[in-house]
């Protein structure tokens, strides 16, 4: 109660000096992360000067030396930085020069550069152009394919085009959270996926994408949520179960991981109905 008090003091603070830039040091992985007050705050990392996504707790278990990470929306870096930690090679696309400024700053400052290249890349659904909608809140950004849109234009690759330019054989461990656009960044991706080229996937959940996450499925994919409160991953049948199975608000990403791989941490499988029995209980 103490540190939510004094979290939220702290969140007063900014509201009231509106600084231009503010930064927060993490309490467990000690990362130094710097953001535009208001267009890029994250109010519970303010609060609780902690990263909140259970899903964190996945990186260190699929992720490593001589590992490779994308992270699609990279935003200001907290999940690329937070792979980079593992000692993975990390891959940061973010399309937005707001963000990226704040990214490569962030990546310098926590002496991570060795383990993070920044791609200045928007991603979809097809190779050619597109627009940056740019929103209030810069994590909030979208990608519009469609001829004429609003916004700044910008050229658009797949997220297939990519992983091939890079020359990467696979990807261990793949992020995606473009703000409600994951449907087209994953269309663009399904080549990869079909070849069995990602071996786990984080995918912001939402409706949109929901079916395409079902279809992966006979790729030897298994869709699940984790949980990071100690009961590891549960494996769903299929994704309109993702709400009653999501263990706490926290979590946010419907997980896909290749089923035919052994991966340290997934052992240990959940019977979805308990969880839903859980949520219903509460």
């Amino acid at each position: 109660m103490a540190r939510a008090v004094t979290g939220v003091a702290r969140l007063s603070l900014l509201t009231v000096r509106r600084p231009k830039y503010a930064h927060v040091l993490t309490t467990r992985d000690a990362l130094n992360i710097r953001f535009r007050y208001p267009a890029q705050l994250i109010p519970t990392l303010v609060v609780f000067r902690e990263l909140l996504e259970p899903e964190l707790a996945l990186l260190g278990r699929a992720l490593g030396p001589g590992s490779v990470a994308v992270d699609v929306g990279a935003s200001i870096g907290t999940w690329a930085m937070s792979a980079a930690r593992t000692g993975a090679t990390v891959h940061a696309c973010e399309p937005d020069p707001v963000n990226l400024d704040v990214l490569e700053a962030n990546v310098r400052a926590n002496g991570l550069s060795g383990r993070v290249t920044i791609h200045a890349a928007a991603l979809g659904e097809h190779d050619g152009q597109g627009s940056l909608v740019a929103a209030g809140r810069r994590y909030l950004n979208r990608i519009s394919e469609a001829p004429g849109g609003m916004g700044s234009e910008c050229s658009v690759r797949t997220l297939a085009r990519l992983v091939d330019d890079l020359g990467l054989d696979q990807v261990d461990v793949l992020k995606v959270n473009t703000a409600g656009g994951e449907l087209p960044v994953m269309t663009g991706a399904l080549s990869l996926f079909r070849a069995g080229r990602v071996r786990l996937a984080m995918v912001l959940d939402g409706l949109a994408v929901r079916p395409l996450l079902d279809d992966l499925r006979a790729y030897s994919y298994d869709l699940g949520v984790y949980d990071g409160g100690g009961r590891g991953f549960v494996s769903l049948s299929h994704s309109s179960e993702l709400d009653d199975a999501r263990p706490s608000p926290m979590n946010r990403y419907a997980i896909l991981r290749r089923a035919d791989v052994p991966m340290p941490g997934f052992e240990d499988q959940v019977d979805p109905g308990s969880v839903t029995a859980r949520h219903q209980g509460n």
